[in-house]
C-alpha cells in the first residue's frame, strides 16, 4: 500500500468520478515509485464496488487518455500497472 503515490494521483490526476476511483484503487497496490500493481479485475471491482465490465471499460479509457499505463499480464496472470 502506497499512502504517497495515493496522495499523488488526489494531487495531481486530471481524471474524476469511476476513473479517480479507479486510479486511486490501483494507487493502494503499488510501491512508493508508483510501479508493481498487479491487483485482478475481480479485485478492482469488490474494491471500487463497480461491475467487473465497468472496470475493464475504465481501465480501457484510463489506458486510452495516458492516465494509466498497463503491462499484459496474458492468460490468467494480472496485469501490472
Amino acid at each position: 500500500m502506497s499512502i504517497k503515490v495515493m496522495t499523488w494521483v488526489w494531487d495531481n490526476s486530471p481524471t474524476a468520478g469511476t476513473e479517480l476511483l479507479l486510479l486511486l484503487a490501483i494507487a493502494d497496490q503499488a510501491n512508493d515509485r508508483g510501479t508493481n500493481a498487479w491487483p485482478s479485475l475481480r479485485s478492482l471491482a469488490r474494491r471500487t464496488r463497480l461491475d467487473p465490465r465497468t472496470v475493464q471499460r475504465v481501465i480501457r479509457r484510463l489506458s486510452a487518455s495516458g492516465n494509466l499505463i498497463i503491462e499484459e499480464g496474458g492468460g490468467r496472470r494480472s496485469n501490472h500497472y
